[in-house]
């Protein structure tokens, strides 16, 4: 995809979101406020970022920006999801799809078969350790989760292969500014006019 002469490949986007999908359902299944440093392995890819989520509104700022974009702020409320290219102070708005929502739920989409592994701490959180078997597309994958025992949160999800992985550190169950969610001010959008579209 190119907007205004900037090209965005997307294959990136579906490096860092489909685990998002894989790792829960697609329904938005918690509302919590929380903070912390997520980081997605596929393979070789390696992709970090601090997170920041309030309610039905995330928030990622990459360690690394991804093919220009280095930050995403996805509105679920306003149905759009904002991609900020600050090197050229713009912003990519685009409709939310399954693929941008940050899902919490401690079930995985899929799911037919979760088995109790054992209690551990993890990152200092107690947490329940499963083995999960999700089936989809006439394969069957397995999992390793652990699930913080209070608020029921995966906080990592490892496939039993360890070619995947999805994780979150320093995580902190605190209340999130509203601020953090607003389209930052004197951005131009990189969205093209309707008058260029014809």
């Amino acid at each position: 995809m190119t907007v205004r002469g900037v090209p965005i490949p997307i294959g990136w986007m579906v490096f860092w979101f489909m685990p998002i999908v894989m790792a829960g359902s697609v329904h938005t299944a918690l509302a919590l406020d929380f903070s912390a440093e997520r980081i997605v392995k596929s393979g070789e890819s390696v992709v970090t970022a601090h997170v920041n989520a309030k309610d039905d509104r995330w928030r990622f700022e990459f360690s690394q920006p991804q093919r220009g974009a280095s930050v995403i702020i996805v509105r679920a409320d306003l149905g759009t999801a904002w991609l900020i290219l600050s090197r050229r102070r713009q912003y990519l708005a685009e409709p939310i799809t399954s693929d941008h929502r940050l899902t919490m739920s401690e079930k995985m989409d899929g799911e037919i078969l979760r088995e109790f592994v054992g209690d551990e701490i993890l990152h200092g959180y107690p947490t329940e350790l499963f083995e999960v078997t999700v089936a989809g597309n006439g394969h069957t994958h397995q999992y390793y989760r652990w699930v913080t025992k209070t608020e029921r949160f995966p906080l990592k999800t490892v496939s039993k292969q360890g070619k995947w992985s999805e994780e979150f550190r320093r995580l902190i169950f605190t209340t999130q500014s509203p601020s953090l969610f607003e389209l930052p001010q004197r951005l131009d959008s990189a969205n093209p006019s309707a008058s260029t579209q014809h």
